[in-house]
């Protein structure tokens, strides 16, 4: 690893070393942008023009599946400054998580291994383990000397931050008036009181879809003005820290974690949007009855909910309004560098931590299996060191985020770590990226209870084409997988897993995923 000086000499000193052939300038591969140099298809070193150090401002959302941004093809979705990014930048595709719950995933995510090398392969490791140490990739940033600066959702890595407040939510996971104060930012228990008061007299209420089981509220719009909302509260907690930091002569990270769209899913009525607009199917008993057992019996107590056509609409109106609302705070953090002249000169990161089920397959938020649920936005931006509009589609692992984040700064990757960094993928030097994508969940270790009863480590793998999903041990084998054609099916409507013509694909997907278990 070059260091500061070191680089911004070698970018002085690149004219002479022409003259002792060290490279040719004349080299079509080879761009000037102001005292920097874009390298290698467009893709930078981790100075910019400003001969600093690139800042990082990482936008992590919670539970947000890759539909809810326009630029993923979504016509409904009201996400013009998380879409500008997107143009400005790089956007995966098809990026799997390794884990469809959040702490085994964001572990996954910091750590560069798979949640079963990190023992955290559900809420929590199983029942006499502790949790295998691995390196947080994080502390990379630390060892050179810059803060990590976190608002909002910390959510169990308090070490690894430097906290700049979080805000509470005026509602609780069941649509309950949340009291909690050991948050920042409270709001006031009167106006959630005055608000259920409105809706009453208007005939509405909140929340206005539940899931069967656990009563978890996913769906509602309330008469909250946009600012007075738990997301726009962060926002501006997120803009002022940002505005500090960019003040400063010197490199920061600051990561802004959002609790939405993760329930309780409430959205003030401005940002509602119109379910008429929204085209997700609902499915049929058809489809339904070819689904695994587990997922007929166990899941479905987990995550079902009995509503009607009108409450579904509700629900995924409530749901994109989140993240809409997400994204105004994204364009107010947009504001912030573009006045500080720093837009440029900063990694703009957007990611997931997993998805959430609308609906689809008769499922509601996660502990699946389904793109909807594993497929997560993930885009890179920065103009110094980054091509603009550039589209990834071989499918890629969240695993391999950090790595390439590190790389992308000129940070040191440590050997042996399960993730690689996707720059060859970003630079064109390879086309092809990993043969499969692997996403595992241990329902045996789960916190629910439904969930724990027949539940085994089950692992998905996934290729361009063909998704296997099953328990890894002859455990509760049987009517517990599926297997679907991405190609001709990518609804995942019919699972073809019990069909003997498809045998051999099982069989040739069963066997990456042993080879992938033994290799890390």
């Amino acid at each position: 690893m070059k260091s500061e000086l070191g680089r911004r000499e070698f970018i002085k000193g690149f004219a002479v070393s022409v003259g002792a052939g060290v490279l040719n300038i004349y080299d079509p591969r080879l761009l000037s942008v102001g005292t920097g140099l874009i390298l290698n298809n467009g893709v930078a070193a981790a100075y910019g023009a400003s001969g600093k150090r690139a800042n990082v401002l990482w936008i992590m959302m919670d539970d947000c599946r890759a539909d809810g941004l326009g630029c993923y093809g979504t016509s409904w979705a009201k996400t013009p400054f998380m879409d500008e990014i997107a143009g400005r930048g790089v956007r995966f595709e098809t990026a799997i998580v390794q884990n469809p719950v959040c702490v085994p995933s964001r572990t996954s995510m910091k750590s560069g291994y798979y949640p079963h090398e990190t023992g955290i392969n559900s809420m929590g490791p199983r029942r006499g383990e502790r949790p295998k140490p691995k390196p947080d990739l994080l502390n990379a940033w630390k060892k050179v000397g810059i803060g990590l600066n976190n608002v909002g959702k910390i959510h169990g890595y308090r070490q690894d931050w430097e906290g700049k407040g979080d805000v509470q939510p005026y509602f609780g996971v069941t649509g309950e008036i949340r009291a909690k104060k050991d948050w920042a930012g409270t709001p006031n228990m009167e106006r959630a009181k005055e608000i259920r008061r409105k809706l009453k007299e208007a005939g509405r209420e909140y929340p206005a879809a539940v899931t069967k089981t656990h009563g978890w509220a996913i769906g509602g719009a309330v008469p909250l003005e946009p600012e007075e909302s738990s997301t726009w509260r962060m926002g501006t907690l997120a803009v002022d820290t940002l505005a500090e930091l960019a003040s400063k002569d010197e490199a920061f990270f600051l990561r802004v974690s959002f609790h939405a769209p993760h329930v309780p899913c409430v959205v003030p009525d401005k940002y509602f949007i119109d379910p008429a607009t929204i085209d997700l199917p609902v499915p049929s008993e058809e489809e339904l009855s070819s689904k695994p057992k587990y997922e007929r019996e166990n899941i479905q107590v987990y995550a079902s909910a009995e509503l009607t056509r009108e409450q579904i609409g509700v629900a995924r109106g409530t749901y994109y309004g989140m993240v809409a609302l997400v994204d105004t705070q994204v364009g107010r953090m947009l504001d912030v560098l573009k006045r500080a002249g720093q837009l440029d000169n900063t990694v703009i990161v957007i990611n997931s931590d997993q998805g959430f089920q609308l609906g689809e397959h008769g499922f509601w938020k996660k502990r699946c299996f389904y793109e909807q649920n594993v497929k997560v936005p993930f885009i890179l931006s920065c103009p110094d060191l980054l091509p603009a509009g550039e589209v990834i589609e071989a499918p890629v692992e969240m695993v391999d985020f950090m790595p390439t984040l590190l790389e992308l700064c000129e940070l040191e990757v440590p050997n042996g770590i399960s993730g690689r960094s996707l720059m060859p993928l970003i630079k064109g030097e390879v086309k092809q990226w990993r043969e499969a994508c692997f996403c595992e969940h241990d329902y045996a270790t789960d916190m629910y209870e439904e969930l724990r009863s027949g539940g085994a480590r089950c692992v998905m793998v996934r290729t361009k084409d063909w998704k296997l999903v099953e328990f890894a041990a002859e455990t509760g084998a049987g009517r517990n997988g599926s297997l679907y054609d991405l190609k001709n099916d990518a609804a995942e409507r019919v699972n073809l897993y019990e069909k003997q013509e498809y045998s051999g694909v099982v069989a040739e997907l069963r066997e990456q995923r042993k080879k992938w278990n033994k290799k890390v």
